[in-house]
């Protein structure tokens, strides 16, 4: 993991595309100053990095490939109205839409449709990371690609 740029408001990593080091840029962005510096109710910081976590995840293993060589860019940002995470994954991105192995396009009459996906096309079980995210963070806006993503989380 490298730390690019980091003040008290915004910290950048450049995290390898392997579990371990998400987890080390995880621990890291919550010990930062950017973290450390705001007075938030624990359930928001919470509802935060799960979003973050999720996310991160994601990039991790579906735009990383869990290739060590590749590398995950983490913007995180504290500003006066809310917390930010910027990620981007090298991978060639996705359509939401089209995942239908993902929860988060299950039929509200079927909530697990997902996992039967998963299960014929030899999948591990999940598929709850995008569902996670978009409900733990107030804003989950990706790029046209989807291998970048903003998370926003407002602290009022």
């Amino acid at each position: 993991m490298q730390v690019l740029a980091q003040t008290g408001q915004w910290i950048t990593l450049l995290v390898p595309a392997q579990l371990t080091s998400g987890e080390e840029a995880l621990k890291a962005l919550m010990s930062s100053s950017v973290m450390q510096g705001i007075d938030v109710d624990q359930s928001l910081r919470d509802n935060f990095v799960t979003a973050v976590r999720e996310v991160l995840w994601n990039a991790i293993e579906h735009g990383g490939k869990l290739d060590p060589v590749q590398q995950i860019r983490i913007d995180l940002l504290h500003s006066n109205r809310a917390l930010s995470c910027f990620v981007k994954d090298p991978g060639p991105g996705f359509r939401i839409e089209k995942l239908a192995h993902a929860a988060i396009n299950n039929p509200e009459e079927d909530a697990l449709k997902h996992a039967s996906i998963r299960e014929k096309v030899g999948m591990r079980p999940g598929g709850y990371g995008i569902l996670l995210a978009s409900n733990f963070a107030d804003e989950l806006i990706y790029n046209e690609h989807g291998n970048e993503v903003l998370i926003v989380k407002y602290l009022q």
